[in-house]
């Protein structure tokens, strides 16, 4: 069987050893610059972003096949609704899934420092992490 390297240059097989054998050497974790959003967004890259406005905000995600792998982080810094929907979205569509539901609307409560975490399997916007609650409607 061969053996599996992950280093900085990628994924690196070789013909030796048996079994499957992966090694992982990560020199430093991603790290986002944090990104203040204070009027409806569209979002066209992965990060960290913090949501304040005078009323809910909309924050449109991108289409999840365009960013796969990408993760985004918003965190409410107004007590508001803010809510998130995906480009793709159309009548009878979803794009946000926790695992359990989905849907094409997901909100925040209306609470100063709820957050929720999701990143794209190129086909939906999954729900990895939340504090506060949250809710998933449309279809």
């Amino acid at each position: 069987m061969p053996k599996v390297t992950i280093t900085s240059t990628g994924l690196n097989q070789t013909k030796e050893g048996s079994g499957l054998e992966i090694t992982a050497a990560l020199t430093q974790s991603p790290k986002y610059d944090v990104t203040a959003l204070t009027a409806a967004a569209t979002l066209t890259k992965g990060g960290v972003y913090t949501i304040a406005g005078d009323g809910a905000l909309a924050v449109t995600l991108p289409l999840a096949a365009d960013v796969p792998g990408s993760f985004f982080t918003l965190r409410a810094a107004s007590a508001h609704a803010h809510f998130l929907t995906g480009s793709a979205e159309s009548a009878g569509t979803t794009a946000l899934t926790d695992g359990t539901s989905k849907g094409s609307k997901l909100a925040l409560a209306a609470a100063v420092g709820n957050s929720v975490t999701v990143v794209s399997d190129g086909k939906n916007f999954c729900v990895m992490a939340n504090s506060g609650s949250l809710t998933l409607s449309g279809t």
